[in-house]
């Protein structure tokens, strides 16, 4: 199953990305800052921010699932809300994109 993995650096999204590799999946990790992840068998790296959603379905276009480890960033003063924004971009871009499996 191909899968975008969303927040890929992140504590828990490192964490699932080594589980869906574990798994034999193919994973399209998309987080903000690309350097953050090196290439690898198995991981197609892209650089996506959720907050600016503007190419974050075309990111999710071709993917099975999309498994979300977003985070606003812990230091965000508006971290909640922003969250919650993140979350709904995400949401809306996988509907978009036609993705089934969120």
């Amino acid at each position: 199953m191909k899968i975008a993995l969303i927040g890929a650096t992140g504590f828990v999204g490192m964490a699932l990305l080594e589980e869906l590799l574990n798994r034999d999946h193919e994973v399209r990790a998309l987080q903000r800052d690309p350097a953050k992840l090196s290439a690898r068998p198995g991981v197609e790296l892209r650089s996506v921010d959720a907050l600016a959603t503007g190419n974050l379905a075309a990111e999710l276009e071709g993917v099975d699932a999309v498994v979300s480890a977003f985070n606003a960033g812990w230091d965000n003063p508006n971290l909640h809300d922003d969250f919650l924004r993140g979350s709904d971009a995400i949401a809306a871009a996988a509907r978009q994109a036609h993705v089934r499996l969120i």
